[in-house]
């Protein structure tokens, strides 16, 4: 591939599905950058969506952000990127994505080469790195043995640039890949032009979110980067926004644990010397910035399912109940187990229970207190009885101060009860790990379609 001093990498937004802005995206086409890329996941959403395959996005604005990239990527000869498909970056997610790309296809007549990346591991595949002694725990990470292996609904890898930039070299013009980091998304096409050095990794980080790294964001949407040896620049496509040091620097701090480590699959960049210095009244630069190569490891985000959630909002506003409020709501929860086992004949051991509370009852001034009751059950029937019988006993429990009958909590919705959705499915993480790996590629499935 032809190597370049200087690339220009394209964030459509930080989130593919975010409606981003249209005008924006135009304005930073002007700038004939060489890659359009796009993040489209994030495990911030929780364990839900790795576990039921299911995008937290609607499908209509994903097609609208999805058509915008490839009708202009195609048109312009820029490859298209988007990392982490449907939220999670599982299989049923990129089956989704690819979907809509065939859709798009199809609809505007265009035709290209499709690479599909999936980097879903199965429970045989963990089982071998485990025995070989190349899973890892990072920090924080739940115990996991082989014997947890059973219980494991889903486990995704989170690719680097690698399967990028293999999918270009075999000439694929739109790329849809499972879990990523997001980093890698915009690091790629910099790689293949023989810049894989610290500013394509570091520009990528400030990249991610579009225009969150913008002084103040007006509209969500594109942000650019041009990548060199020993530089990037970065500037948000809406000519009203604008990028400083300080915002550039706030976003390479974003979702990282060390202010000056930033660790990607093989590479670890060191910050300690970075400079941001305002290029331009809406453009700053990046010096400084070093990269080193490391192990090449992998992370690993890995559910299981927990059973169905049921929840209960409701308000309390008795003075006389706030006053006591920690005693009653543990008369509450005692009252409600004791009840769920005898009628039930299910004990406290067999499913989850907890009460949040929105709001200071110690505070003379507060007025009223929210409560969430949360409940998650074996089965939908149980979770039904369960929360039912919960926010029936918060009702009613007794309360010094007071003779007689009383109702205590008010609820907003007829029945009470609310849940999440595919029934109140719940899924827990339980794998937060890395894995030693030969070959960057190895967790990866790459397929290609002609459109």
């Amino acid at each position: 591939m032809e190597k370049k001093t200087q690339v220009c990498v394209l964030a459509a937004a930080g989130m593919l599905g975010s409606s981003f802005d249209e005008e924006g995206f135009r304005r930073a086409l002007e700038q004939q950058p060489d890659v359009i890329g796009c993040d489209s996941g994030t495990s911030d959403s929780g364990p839900y969506y790795p576990g039921s395959g299911q995008p937290r996005m609607n499908r209509k604005a994903a097609k609208r952000d999805l058509e915008l990239m490839i009708t202009e990527g195609v048109k312009r000869g820029i490859p298209v990127l988007v990392g982490s498909a449907g939220t999670s970056g599982a299989d049923p997610a990129v089956d989704w994505m690819v979907d809509i790309v065939r859709e798009i296809a199809r609809e505007q007549q265009l035709h290209f080469k499709l690479a599909e990346v999936k980097t879903e591991l199965t429970r045989e595949q963990l089982a071998t790195y485990m025995k070989a002694g190349k899973l890892h725990p990072l920090e924080g990470a739940p115990a996991f043995e082989e014997k947890d292996l059973e219980s494991l609904s889903r486990c995704v890898s989170v690719a680097g640039a690698e399967p990028f930039v293999r999918a270009l070299e075999e000439g694929a013009q739109v790329i849809i890949c499972g879990r990523c980091t997001d980093t890698s998304i915009y690091a790629a096409v910099p790689i293949r032009h023989g810049l894989d050095n610290a500013f394509a990794w570091h520009a990528g980080k400030v990249l991610e979110c579009g225009t969150l790294a913008t002084v103040f964001e007006k509209r969500h949407g594109s942000m650019l980067a041009w990548v060199r040896e020993d530089s990037t620049s970065l500037e948000p496509g809406d000519p009203d926004m604008a990028v400083s040091p300080v915002s550039a620097a706030a976003h390479t701090l974003y979702e990282n644990a060390d202010p000056f480590l930033l660790v990607e699959p093989g590479r670890v960049l060191h910050l300690e010397e970075t400079a941001y210095q305002q290029e331009t009244g809406r453009r700053v630069k990046i010096t400084g910035s070093r990269m080193e190569r490391a192990p090449y490891t992998l992370k690993l985000e890995g559910v299981r399912f927990d059973g169905y959630r049921r929840v209960a909002v409701g308000g309390v506003s008795d003075p006389l109940i706030l006053r006591q409020f920690d005693s009653w709501l543990q008369n509450c929860v005692r009252d409600a187990r004791a009840k769920i086992q005898r009628g039930m004949g299910i004990p406290p051991e067999e499913y989850k229970l907890r009460c949040v509370v929105y709001g200071n009852p110690n505070d003379p001034d507060t007025q009223t207190v929210g409560v969430v009751a949360d409940i998650v059950a074996k089965s939908e029937k149980d979770a039904d009885g369960i929360i039912s019988n919960v926010w029936h006993t918060m009702l009613h429990v007794p309360i010094r101060d007071w003779e007689g009958a009383q109702s205590q909590m008010a609820f907003p919705f007829s029945p009470p009860t609310l849940m999440t959705q595919n029934g109140g499915a719940t899924y827990s993480f339980c794998l937060n790990h890395i894995i030693d790996v030969q070959d960057p590629l190895e967790t990866c499935r790459i397929r290609y379609y002609d459109l």
